[in-house]
């Protein structure tokens, strides 16, 4: 019975320490689980920070890149004085450039109000941007006028048509008589086409004569065309101009009057004819 009981005793000791040290392998492989799982959260989110921060990097690259190429394409289109002047007025039609001043560069300047677009044409050394304040105090070679009136009559009126058929008869050329009229010191030499009234003033204390001048101007229109007035237009010129202000090219549009300006009496008609193409 002893030897039984001493049995027992053996066999619930060995029971005892199987039970322990298999309690301790399943910890021990726990803590592998567990120890396992720290790492690849500790990889997953080292590497969603290196994703985030190569995202940040793209993310603050890209608008410098897009930033020198809107500067780099508004330098490679810079725009001429008269080009500028046309995309800030895009449905009005201006003089040609080439016109104004025989081929010299020009400076441009324009102001708007009341109805009024004045552009006011500078000879000028090189190039410049519209209304560059270097054009500032400059004596202007040219002017180009639009103004629009509220009636047709008032823009009629604006154009101050003139022609007196009552002076000596004078031979133009191309079977155009002009009439030639003196007083206060001045001679006067008029003729119509179509609904354009041209006007030649003479200085006659300076011995001028408006003939060749007038014939000139004859001769000139025979090959080229002025716009079509609506209802009139008026060309005055001078034989010696003292200013751009001496020669004026003015026609009716409607209620709308333009007006040309030109220190020389044939540019002021190139100015003109230009504006029909």
């Amino acid at each position: 019975m002893k030897k039984y009981l001493l049995l027992f005793s053996a066999l619930f000791v060995l029971a005892a320490c199987n039970s322990g040290n298999n309690d301790s392998k399943e910890n021990t492989a726990d803590s592998t689980i567990v120890t396992t799982d720290h790492s690849k959260q500790s990889t997953s989110s080292s590497t969603k920070n290196s994703s985030t921060a190569n995202t940040t990097s793209v993310t603050q690259t890209k608008p410098q890149n897009e930033s020198s190429q809107t500067n780099s394409s508004h330098e490679n289109h810079a725009l001429s004085a008269m080009e500028e002047l046309q995309a800030n007025y895009p449905n009005e039609i201006f003089p040609d450039p080439a016109t104004i001043s025989g081929g010299k560069p020009i400076g441009v300047a324009v102001s708007e109000e009341s109805q009024l677009l004045t552009v006011t044409y500078y000879v000028v050394e090189k190039a410049t941007p519209l209304n560059d304040p270097i054009l500032n105090g400059q004596s202007p070679i040219a002017q180009f006028q639009r103004k629009i009136f509220s009636t047709k009559e008032a823009a009629q009126d604006e154009v101050g048509q003139t022609y007196d058929p009552n002076g000596q008869p004078v031979d133009l050329g191309y079977d155009i008589t002009g009439y030639q009229t003196a007083g206060a010191g001045s001679s006067f030499l008029m003729w119509q086409e179509g609904n354009w009234s041209l006007a030649v003033q003479a200085n006659n204390l300076e011995q001028e004569s408006p003939l060749p001048l007038a014939k000139q101007t004859v001769g000139y229109l025979e090959r080229a065309f002025l716009p079509i007035p609506h209802e009139v237009g008026q060309i005055s010129f001078r034989v010696t101009p003292s200013d751009y202000q001496a020669n004026q090219v003015v026609w009716q549009d409607n209620q709308t009057v333009y007006t040309i300006m030109n220190a020389d009496s044939m540019s002021s008609l190139k100015m003109a004819v230009s504006m029909t193409k």
